[in-house]
């Protein structure tokens, strides 16, 4: 699984210097991640517009974190569409959402969590998680409720939330082909007119 993270890492250019960086979704202050992680924990249902009416799921948003050796990613989904990678130590994406591709991974993702969120227990407090380790947070109409278990138990399907946290990174995969298709373009972007690569 640590090779998973290294290559989604290396995939988004995070971790090292970034062409991505570039981008306007991208940013290298970790401090504005962590302003945005922590927005997302404290927003209620009816700030983006859901109800029980409208969103009938019990859980409306997801926060799936792993920690790594130099940091944690986040990856926030809502049920207004709303799906972004944050990184502690900076850069991440923003509005993945909008495509269908990962549209359709974060319904399956939120579509999944209702299930699980017995497993979890009501929280007030959002540390990020140390190496090795994944924590969820569940967005619910009642308040965020979390569950944390080690990155290989979930990763080999020896954990009660197996199956969500690999509807999680199939998310990530689903952003990871976004981010690789707008890399390439902007690289054919940039050669000049008569020229091959």
């Amino acid at each position: 699984m640590k090779n998973l993270i290294a290559s989604v890492l290396a995939a988004l250019g995070l971790g090292g210097t970034s062409a991505l960086a570039k981008d306007s979704s991208q940013t290298a202050d970790g401090s504005v991640m962590e302003g945005l992680r922590m927005q997302a924990l404290s927003l209620k249902a009816e700030d983006i517009g859901l109800s029980r009416a409208n969103f009938p799921k019990d859980v409306w948003g997801v926060l799936l974190e792993t920690g790594y050796d130099n940091g944690a990613f986040s990856l926030v989904v809502l049920g207004d569409g709303t799906a972004s990678l944050y990184f502690s130590t900076g850069g991440g994406i923003i509005g993945a959402g909008q495509h269908d591709a990962v549209r359709s991974a974060c319904a399956n993702l939120l579509g999944g969590a209702s299930r699980f969120m017995a497993a979890a227990a009501s929280t007030k407090s959002y540390p990020l998680p140390r190496q090795g380790q994944v924590t969820f947070y569940f967005l619910t109409y009642d308040g965020v409720l979390s569950y944390s278990a080690k990155e290989i138990e979930l990763g080999e399907g020896r954990d009660k939330l197996s199956s969500l946290f690999h509807a999680g990174h199939e998310v990530i995969a689903r952003m990871r082909e976004i981010e690789q298709a707008r890399h390439n373009n902007a690289l054919k972007d940039d050669v000049p007119e008569g020229t091959h690569p």
